[in-house]
């Protein structure tokens, strides 16, 4: 297979080439050049990439091993070149005389000669490829467009369409509903791919089940499992506040945890727990109150692993593989998804009926090819190609290495600008959830992600996670909303496979052991476990004169050693293009915190910056000269006081995230500079400051925001945001609007206040008041005003005085499809109202309302789901 890398890093360099190559530092013929070859060479890629030839695979692998390389040097010259110009166009005299300097004289030689020897070495590369491809190459074939468009706009499967197992999971239901023991271990054992944490969920989700337990928390056991996190996801997952955990120790946590499932009947899933070693759960066990009832559910490969546990042998489940019409009809609802689950004609149900008897029943290797096949639509040609490569890929293998050779192909049948996305994921730790903003993020940062004229980077980076959830290579969980996709992660078998791909095409470098490590030509880490650090720690001593070429370093858990390592000491980093760092709470030193932070302003390639638990009361001013920076995200800096007024020069900044910053109190002035800001989240307004309103007042300068959230403390700043604020931001989707526990002194009549202050806002569908503290909604808050509102919350954290809407909510019909309610105890409404006043309503979300009336499920319980298709309520829809 071609380097998915160099496909789409050669696609974006000739892109830019095209559009501004010429003005780059005068160097217009060289680049002119260097356009033309890079074309020449894209062109024999595609024919390479669209023949998928067996013979010359080995040669084309070096090909594109040098091509590779070739690309990223390519790119490194714009960029330097690019910060040249930024640097005379931010101070430095640009004249004749500046033109002639010796310093600008020696970059443009030193720039002229590395671009001649990157020509020299295209051309070598394509007298490699010429002996490999005897044709003339031709441009994309139809078949490639073909899938690159049909998943668009996919339809995601969930879990709960998983079908073939209403049988086994009757089965389990009934062993925990009619247990006369005081306590229910069950294990569901089974190979890889069989379907356990699948059928784990579908028990979950099933009624009865809900109604019987307070408690149901569902966590996946990684290898090597530390006790402190998992602690932390049970807890967070039974909505305590994530704050409040932050600074506890484990025997801490483990008291909280029994505080907090007290004297209530639960359900704790642990998926996928691997080996016998048991210190974290005889633990974690001596945390569950023995409250009559209780059951933990074990999901393992290792069938000794279930007993150790304590599951019992008639608690033990073995699930099997589908059968021939279940395996057909999960295949259908992924391939045929675009055709409703439904084949378009019998020539391709005949050639879909033997690709899915060569997956043996197995549900992973059934959703991964069906994911795949979802790209091909009606043409019978290319489902006979599936075919072929399919009995040429099973033949004479085991199950497990059907799998694998299953997974190979859907890899490999990805349109090219989805593989390097997808590759990513090889670089995270086993079982490791991450943020769907984050990975866009660092997939923009890198360059793998292309904007259009009717749709931004970050928008298209969306679009490529829906694609490839619904390839059903990554697993997807939705926000409150069930809007979207909020995190992601991946099957432990589909991750054994990127991570073989990536480094056979040297995505990131790993050592024998499969632990990442920091070679000569590393361009990305990820920095996760003790492992990783003795590996960089060795490098030095391997090759001291290695020059860093790194573009993304990514650290979770990073200690005092990680800042100090001389390999990783980020002035060195020239090249880094994304780094996210989330710091360990403990032991953090503030003078050591700061110089690192200063070492990060030399980065002036960087393009995403996520930084997590940082001490520091405030960033430096240097930080005004990343003007690649697009992406800011500062989470839990508990003592930052202040953001440098040089953050508004960031002038590509696009998304801008604050979260955890109890410390600071405001934004700095002039923050409408930053006018192509898309989402700015968790804005602070807190200072009593009289400037802050003025301040405010500025955000309408944004007019491309389309997603805002602010935490607001006095009335007056309310008054400003919705009076001068939303109603110029034209293109809101999204607004959430925090209040202070202390806001408003005057209380409820000073809310009122508000009444008539909003003209419509004609675009925006989210809205989520946290800690309102009104006894009865705004009358701003109408189907007139907001006519195309979709979703609607309310959630309590600290405080909520909510206990009414008031009678312009209920006047007319609003169009929402998804309500949710969480925390708000004084909250007196009755349930029919809502169904009554929202008749698109198809979700609605309550946890811990006790006061509202009549709600079909359990008010006091963590999320109690209504979903429409299963009400019967009179007098609904």
């Amino acid at each position: 297979m071609v380097d998915a890398v160099v496909g789409v890093l050669l696609d974006k360099l000739l892109a830019f080439l095209v559009r501004e190559g010429q003005q780059l530092l005068e160097f217009d013929s060289q680049f002119d050049k260097l356009k033309d070859e890079l074309g020449y060479m894209q062109s024999y890629i595609k024919e390479a990439d669209r023949m998928r030839r067996k013979e010359g695979r080995e040669i084309l692998k070096l090909v594109t091993r040098d091509l590779r390389e070739l690309v990223y040097d390519a790119e490194d010259v714009i960029a330097d070149c690019y910060i040249e110009f930024m640097k005379q166009r931010d101070g430095y005299l640009f004249n004749i005389v500046s033109c002639c300097s010796p310093r600008l004289l020696k970059f443009r030689l030193k720039i002229s000669r590395r671009l001649k020897k990157i020509i020299q070495r295209i051309e070598a590369v394509q007298e490699r490829m010429r002996s490999y491809l005897s044709t003339a190459p031709s441009t994309i074939t139809s078949r490639e467009k073909e899938s690159t468009t049909l998943l668009r706009y996919p339809i995601l499967l969930e879990e709960a369409d998983i079908v073939g197992l209403e049988d086994d999971a009757s089965k389990v239901e009934k062993w925990i509903l009619e247990s006369q023991e005081p306590s229910t271990i069950i294990g569901i054992v089974g190979m890889g791919g069989i379907g356990k944490t699948t059928l784990a969920w579908k028990i979950c989700n099933r009624i009865r089940i809900k109604n019987s337990f307070k408690h149901m928390i569902f966590v996946t056991i990684s290898q090597n499992c530390e006790l402190e996190d998992l602690l932390k996801r049970m807890l967070i997952k039974m909505n305590v506040d994530e704050k409040s955990l932050r600074k506890k120790e484990v025997e801490e946590l483990l008291v909280k945890l029994k505080e907090v499932l007290g004297d209530e009947k639960y359900l704790v899933v642990l998926d996928d727990v691997w080996g016998n070693e048991r210190s974290w759960w005889d633990s974690l066990k001596s945390a569950l109150p023995r409250n009559l009832g209780y059951c933990v559910i074990v999901t393992t490969r290792n069938e000794k692993v279930a007993r150790t546990m304590g599951a019992i042998e008639k608690h033990i489940h073995r699930p099997k593989i589908l059968s021939d019409d279940d395996s057909w009809s999960l295949f259908s609802k992924i391939a045929f998804a675009w055709n409703g689950g439904k084949y378009p004609n019998s020539d391709v149900a005949g050639l879909g009926k033997e690709i899915v008897a060569r997956c043996k029943g197995l549900p992973l290797a059934i959703r991964v090819v069906g994911g795949m096949m979802l790209g091909k639509g009606d043409s019978v040609s290319e489902w006979r190609r599936i075919l072929e490569h399919l009995k040429e890929a099973f033949e004479a293998e085991n199950t497990g290495e059907m799998v694998t050779s299953s997974l190979e192909l859907s890899y490999e049948e990805l349109p090219t600008y989805l593989k390097p996305c997808f590759l990513c994921f090889s670089m995270l730790p086993e079982d490791y959830q991450i943020e769907v903003d984050d990975i866009v993020c660092w997939w923009i940062g890198e360059g793998f992600v292309s904007e259009t004229n009717v749709r931004t980077t970050f928008e298209a980076g969306k679009e490529y996670v829906l694609e490839l959830c619904n390839r059903c290579l990554l697993i997807g969980e939705h926000d409150v909303f069930e809007r979207n996709i909020e995190f992601l992660k991946i099957h432990d078998l589909v991750r054994d496979m990127a991570i073989k791909i990536a480094r056979d095409v040297s995505f990131t470098s790993l050592d024998e052991r499969g632990t990442q490590e920091l070679g000569a030509e590393s361009r990305r880490m990820g920095i996760f476990d003790n492992g990783v650090i003795k590996n960089v720690e060795s490098t030095r001593s391997k090759n001291s004169k290695t020059k860093n070429k790194l573009r993304t370093l990514w650290g979770l858990g990073i200690e005092k050693e990680v800042i100090l390592n001389k390999n990783l000491e980020l002035r060195k980093l020239k090249r880094l293009r994304v780094l996210i760092a989330r710091f360990r709470l403990k032991n953090r030193e503030q003078i050591i915190m700061k110089d690192w932070l200063y070492g990060i302003t030399s980065l002036l390639n960087l393009v995403s910056l996520s930084l997590e638990n940082c001490v520091v009361e405030q960033l430096p001013d240097s930080i005004g000269n990343l003007h690649q920076l697009q992406f800011l995200t500062l989470v839990n800096f508990e003592t930052l006081r202040m953001l440098p007024s040089t953050i508004t020069k960031l002038d590509k900044l696009t998304v801008f995230r604050i979260i955890g910053c109890p410390s600071l109190t405001c934004m700095p002035e002039k923050i409408g500079r930053l006018s192509k800001l898309e989402r700015l989240e968790w804005l602070p307004y807190t200072n009593t400051s009289q400037k802050i309103a003025s301040r405010i007042g500025q955000l309408k300068n944004l007019g491309q925001l389309t997603v805002l959230g602010v935490q607001i403390e006095n009335q007056n700043y309310l008054q400003e945001l919705i009076l001068n604020v939303l109603s110029e931001l034209k293109h809101l989707l999204r607004v959430e609007i925090s209040f202070f526990p202390f806001f408003d002194p005057e209380g409820n009549a000073s809310v009122s206040k508000l009444n008539h202050l909003l003209s419509p806002l004609q675009c925006l569908e989210e809205l989520t008041l946290t800690d309102y503290p009104g006894e009865s909604t705004p009358v701003w808050l109408n189907p007139t005003s907001l006519p195309n509102l979709k979703f609607l919350g309310f959630h309590g954290r600290y405080r909520s005085g909510l206990r009414q809407m008031s009678p312009v909510f209920w006047e007319g019909k609003w169009k929402i499809e998804g309500l949710s309610l969480m925390k708000i105890f004084k909250l007196e409404e009755e349930w029919i109202m809502f169904l009554r006043a929202m008749p698109s309503l198809r979700m609605v979300k309550v946890t811990r309302c006790p006061s509202l009336k009549s709600f079909p499920l359990d008010v006091t319980q963590y999320n109690a789901i209504w979903r429409k298709e299963d009400d019967n309520t009179p007098g609904g829809h």
